[in-house]
């Protein structure tokens, strides 16, 4: 191992003793699991508080971890394993993790650096003695071990400036269920204990031993999920950073230490080390923050080809997740890159955010990269798509506690990801335009039409090498050969339980005949695999001997390590990746015509309101550190990624998620049970984030089910947007019929009177005259508004014929009590507000649809 390894490894496993610690007694317990070889560092690994006793014991407890899996870790090949000894003059992990509070060394001390930056803290300004202090939550008094019981608080709870009181218990990661959903936390009982941690604990060691230990970064690589798995929920500090995950604290402080680390090796001279304390010079910046933006990503997925939109858009959706995961994996694996997958901070929706060091290299690298990746995306897609790449260079001002980057000094976190968004945005004004300039010949050169060419019934493009799409079918399509894997992937996707990424240059002979999809020739090649494939004893899979790296990723189960393989020099992990699978008849996907039945087809498209402001200013100061932001960005994808699987199988025939990530929801089914859908994602994400003001909006149409597929995504995106100008644009609605429809204090209204009209209908007899009745009045309303705008005269007839009209329904009915009384209430109380009006012409339409089922 390099001494990189070390401090990348070290710097990941730094804190991981408070989960250890949380699950033992306390340190002065002669029966916790510290030997008494370990105790005997306590002086040199922890300073002393203001009261004389050791601060920051946790880090006891790391030594003590580290020293209880030696075993495991003399498995990676060149791992140094001297014994720990505070005489020892090296720098192992060993002591690079345990000593971060009380450095001896360069590297020490730049382990806590990356710790503090990660934190947003200097920790030596908040010494803590991991018990009994005082917490910001001071209306539950958590007793002596409070370390023990305090939760993690969703980092939800303080976004612009809220008092939430949500909070998580320890559980293993998992969308199966509600159980990383967080609760009301209103006294001490309710938050978490060291039986709980302890039960925790011992899952996660038991899983630890079953790393694989091939070499350093298939080790690290796998490591990295195992915590993701376990730390997720538990709080980094119980003390100021109650609502960040140990997670990713350990994450983003392992890219920190790597980061300095590296620009460290190639600019020495930039920082002062002196009483063991390392200094970075005013004004150097060693660390990027590197963003990418796949663009065109909306109308890659509905430009298809309608006869077999069902196949093709679930197919051109996977293939995007899969072809940013390849763009972030040429990044990391750059030969002067090498980057690790816990330097990406954020990684959704067709976008992503890395820190990585500020060196000439890593910086010429992302020059290279970003014109080859240009070039490969021209090539396989003809401008359809564009990965806009940039990059702003910054370092933490722990004093001050805010960023200096470019110009700019002791700014907010927000406004360094907002300069960086800008600097994308602006890429997206001047697309291509290297490309161009440098080969202007190919771009405007005349193309030769020959015998054999024929246009790509998807994107339009003439080629010679376009392919039949389905051989079995009467009426030949031509598609491009990528167009036609995407197709194909669309057809297994219902299959499959992993990803197998191989890197290589040239494809893997055992592989050969898997399902694939090359999203790229940057040697990175994704196979797709069901779990009885992949388990085979006979699987070719085994027979790969190659020295290449390989990760398997498990999509939607955390359960990753015990898959019954294990492949020479493979990572494994696990991925969420929102509908993979989709509604079935006679085991295949159904097609549209099939998902509407006998009615409308419903095409939804929903995204959290204001998500970008929340990015940027919606974190009180106080608050924002690296770790937040990585525990913010973790909590959206778990949830629009993974969780959104669940909320779907309530649907399982009904409706298909198409695309889900960053905060975006696009999906298709049955329109009515869409419709619940879309109210049960609304209802779900509330109780996720833990309040109501922190809201999501959503557009809905309904079209026949032949309808082209990229016209009705269109018009369902006009209808989101419509949503998003509800109340002045605060939003928090649903655009359905052509109505924006408050979710807070009007979708339960509208949703009750659907009901009582059906049932009327249906149960009593009630003549559904009078739907087109109150549907004709609120259009009366509608055209007022435009004379309104006009300053013309305005039609009120409608107020004077709804009573007439409704007496006389009255006394039409007038021996059904029921529906006499649901027409007395109309009349003399809902109807007497414009508003309920165009309310109720919602509901109206809605039952009219219903009961024509």
């Amino acid at each position: 191992m390099e001494i990189r390894e070390h401090v990348y490894l070290a710097a990941l496993l730094h804190d991981i003793g408070k989960f250890y610690q949380r699950a033992d007694k306390i340190f002065s317990d002669k029966t916790n699991e510290l030997s008494e070889n370990v105790k005997k560092n306590a002086d040199y690994i922890c300073p002393l508080n203001k009261e004389g006793n050791f601060g920051y014991q946790h880090a006891v407890w790391t030594l003590q971890f580290l020293t209880d899996v030696i075993s495991v870790l003399k498995k990676i090949p060149d791992f140094i394993t001297n014994n720990f000894d505070y005489n020892e003059s090296k720098d192992n992990v060993f002591q690079l993790a345990a000593y971060h509070h009380k450095p001896s060394s360069e590297l020490q001390a730049l382990i806590s650096i990356a710790d503090w930056w990660s934190a947003g803290i200097d920790r030596r300004q908040s010494l803590e003695k991991d018990i009994d202090n005082t917490t910001n939550n001071n209306s539950i008094n958590w007793g002596s071990q409070r370390y023990k019981s305090i939760p993690l608080y969703s980092v939800f709870n303080g976004i612009n400036n809220g008092k939430g009181i949500s909070a998580f218990d320890l559980s293993v990661l998992t969308i199966e269920n509600k159980s990383c959903f967080p609760h009301d936390i209103r006294q001490k009982t309710d938050g978490v204990s060291q039986e709980k941690y302890a039960k925790l604990w011992e899952s996660f060691r038991n899983e630890f031993d079953k790393l694989p230990t091939d070499t350093f970064e298939v080790f690290a690589e796998s490591l990295l999920y195992l915590l993701k798995k376990y730390t997720w929920c538990i709080p980094s500090n119980t003390t100021d950073m109650s609502d960040v995950s140990l997670f990713d604290h350990l994450k983003t402080t392992a890219a920190f230490a790597d980061c300095l680390y590296m620009y460290k090796i190639e600019k020495p001279d930039d920082f002062i080390y002196e009483n063991n304390r390392l200094i970075i010079k005013e004004g150097v910046k060693p660390v990027i923050l590197l963003g990418g933006d796949l663009s065109g990503i909306q109308k890659f997925i509905y430009n298809i080809a309608s006869r077999k939109a069902s196949v093709s858009l679930k197919g051109r959706s996977f293939y995007l997740q899969l072809l940013i995961d390849s763009i972030i994996q040429r990044i990391i694996q750059h030969e002067n890159i090498k980057a690790t997958h816990a330097h990406i901070v954020y990684s959704s929706g067709g976008k992503f955010y890395m820190l990585l060091p500020n060196t000439d290299k890593v910086k010429n690298a992302i020059a290279e990269l970003k014109s080859e990746l240009e070039k490969e995306l021209w090539k396989q897609h003809y401008g359809q798509l564009l990965i806009n790449i940039d990059y702003v260079a910054f370092s933490y001002n722990i004093q001050y506690k805010g960023v200096d980057f470019e110009n700019q000094t002791n700014q907010d976190i927000g406004l360094l990801w907002k300069n960086l968004a800008d600097k994308l945005v602006n890429q997206k004004n001047k697309k291509f335009k290297k490309l161009l300039i440098d080969n202007y010949d190919e771009f405007f050169e005349v193309n030769e039409v020959s015998y054999d060419t024929k246009v790509c019934a998807v994107t339009g493009i003439e080629s010679v090498n376009c392919k039949c799409l389905d051989k079995n079918d009467d009426e030949k399509t031509f598609v491009l050969p990528i167009v036609k894997e995407q197709a194909e992937l669309g057809n297994t996707l219902k299959d499959i339980d992993y990803i197998v990424t191989y890197r290589s240059n040239t494809e893997n002979k055992y592989m050969k005949n898997r399902v694939k999809i090359d999203v790229s020739t940057f040697g990175i090649h994704s196979y797709l695999f069901d779990q009885l494939e992949l388990t085979d004893d006979d699987a070719d899979f085994k027979k790969i001997t190659s020295a290449d790296t390989c990760m398997i990723k498990r999509i939607n189960n955390t359960d990753y390590l015990g898959i019954p393989l294990k492949g020479k020099s493979c990572s494994y992990g696990f991925s969420f990746y929102g509908g993979n699978k989709q509604a079935q008849i006679e085991n295949r996907d159904k097609t549209f015509e099939e998902l509407a039945g006998n009615g409308y087809l419903g095409i939804l498209k929903m995204d959290v309101d204001n998500l970008g402001s929340i990015f940027i200013n919606g974190m009180p100061p106080k608050d924002q550190s690296f770790s937040a932001y990585s525990t913010l960005s973790f909590m959206l994808d778990y949830f629009f990624s993974g969780y959104l699987n669940t909320i779907r199988n309530n649907y399982n025939n009904d409706v298909n998620i198409l695309y889900s990530g960053g905060d975006d929801v696009f999906a298709i089914g049955k329109w009515d049970k869409l419709i619940m859908f879309a109210k049960d994602i609304r209802k779900n994400f509330e109780d996720f984030v833990g309040r109501n003001d922190i809201s999501i909006s959503a557009g809905i149409v309904f079209v026949g089910n032949k309808f082209p597929i990229a016209k009705a995504a269109e018009l369902a995106g006009e209808a989101e947007h419509a949503a998003k100008k509800f109340n002045n644009g605060k939003k928090n609605s649903i655009n359905i019929f052509g109505e924006n429809v408050s979710w807070e204090n009007e979708f339960e209204y509208v949703e009750n009177y659907k009901k009582q009209f059906v049932e009327h209908v249906e149960n009593n007899n009630m003549s559904k005259s009078i739907l087109h009745k109150i549907m004709t009045y609120a259009m009366i309303i509608k055209d007022n508004a435009i004379k309104r705008q006009h300053k013309e005269s305005e039609d009120n007839s409608y107020i004077w014929n709804t009573v007439y009209y409704l007496t006389r329904f009255l006394k039409r009915y007038e021996n059904n009590k029921n529906v006499a009384a649901f027409c007395k209430d109309l009349r003399d109380n809902q109807l007497l507000k414009t508003r309920n009006y165009e309310l109720m012409a919602v509901a109206a339409r809605w039952a009219e649809l219903e009961l024509k089922e």
